[in-house]
């Protein structure tokens, strides 16, 4: 089998993740890891061209993907079809979902599965339906574009960060909860995704504005410290333990209220029960999350680590950051695990 390799780009809004993975053979294997800061006195794609430069990337070919208010997700039910004939039912359906018209925008759908069928009732079938604004998709191409880099895919974060945990399930059983129903959250500096899952079937998304910048802001404002010392405290309290908790604890409480009125939707809309959560992203690191997660949802939390099971092929400088940064890794590793299909 030939070796192929693959880089998952993930642009968040502090930090550029970009990972590398390699398959040969039916193996993986990371084979680089980098991240960047953002900095506002730098272009994004001059950002990523430096990264990619310095960390010596095999290949310019990435994926990478997009959120935020302009990418719209949703799920539906259709009467069942073929794959031929739901590329053109999808697009008449998707007008009716979408507060754009659909000549604004880029879009693609997808059959999850089939549903029984009521007593008297046509059999039918879940589908999901992807649209982002075409303006948005063009200005994100252009920065990869602008980076020197050759963009394949563009997917959605939140289906990035379901790809890394099938991923994990394929190189290892026992690294998710197979045949169970489980929450993955991930939460970043300015976001929290949300993808509710059961081993590759995805049932629900949602994505929601408070992240980690929340929570640094918060320390940063009631100890009067610097935005940068404020993110060191909250990530390593030491003797201060006491004193962060106070600081970030309304805040906390905000981002898991939301994650809970998320998870109690999904539940009482599908008529279908989240058996375990598992948070990642970097303010999964965050001082009493789990256990402040824990008993909001009344659901067990773990924290997540979708790299943990996947063998390293890096340099003792990418494999520390890699460690280092372990939990930022997920939605870029998610991306890269196309390889398996490209």
């Amino acid at each position: 089998m030939a070796v192929r390799h693959l880089v998952g780009l993930d642009i968040g809004s502090k930090f550029i993740k970009a990972l590398q993975l390699t398959q040969s053979s039916g193996q993986y294997k990371i084979t680089e890891f980098g991240i960047a800061e953002v900095n506002p006195q730098v272009s994004v794609a001059d950002t990523v061209a430096d990264l990619f430069n310095r960390k010596g990337f095999k290949i310019k070919r990435t994926i990478s993907s997009v959120s935020g208010r302009f990418v719209f997700v949703r799920y539906i039910s259709m009467p069942v079809m073929s794959d031929e004939e739901l590329v053109n039912a999808a697009k008449y359906e998707l007008g009716k979902y979408i507060p754009v018209e659909v000549d604004e925008v880029l879009h693609d759908s997808q059959k999850l599965e089939e549903l029984a069928p009521a007593e008297g009732q046509e059999p039918e079938m879940r589908v999901l339906l992807v649209a982002a604004k075409r303006t948005f998709i063009d200005e994100h191409v252009a920065i990869l574009e602008g980076a020197d880099l050759q963009p394949a895919i563009v997917d959605v974060d939140s289906f990035a960060l379901g790809n890394a945990y099938e991923l994990s399930g394929s190189v290892n059983p026992e690294a998710i909860a197979q045949g169970k129903l489980v929450a993955l959250v991930d939460i970043g500096a300015s976001k929290t995704n949300i993808n509710i899952m059961s081993d590759s079937v995805s049932y629900f998304t949602r994505e929601f504005y408070k992240g980690g910048d929340d929570l640094t802001e918060s320390i940063s404002k009631k100890l009067s410290l610097e935005a940068k010392d404020a993110e060191i405290l909250k990530r390593n309290p030491g003797g201060e333990l006491e004193k962060v908790q106070e600081c970030i604890g309304s805040v906390l409480d905000d981002i898991c209220h939301d994650i809970n009125i998320s998870i109690d939707y999904f539940e009482n809309q599908y008529d279908k029960k989240v058996e375990e959560v598992y948070v990642t992203g970097g303010a999964a690191a965050t001082v009493g999350l789990p256990e402040t997660l824990e008993r909001t949802v009344q659901k067990p939390v773990t924290r997540w680590n979708p790299l943990q099971y996947i063998e390293l092929d890096l340099s003792p400088g990418s494999s520390q950051e890699l460690q280092d940064n372990s939990a930022q890794a997920a939605i870029a590793l998610g991306l890269a695990s196309r390889v398996r299909r490209d």
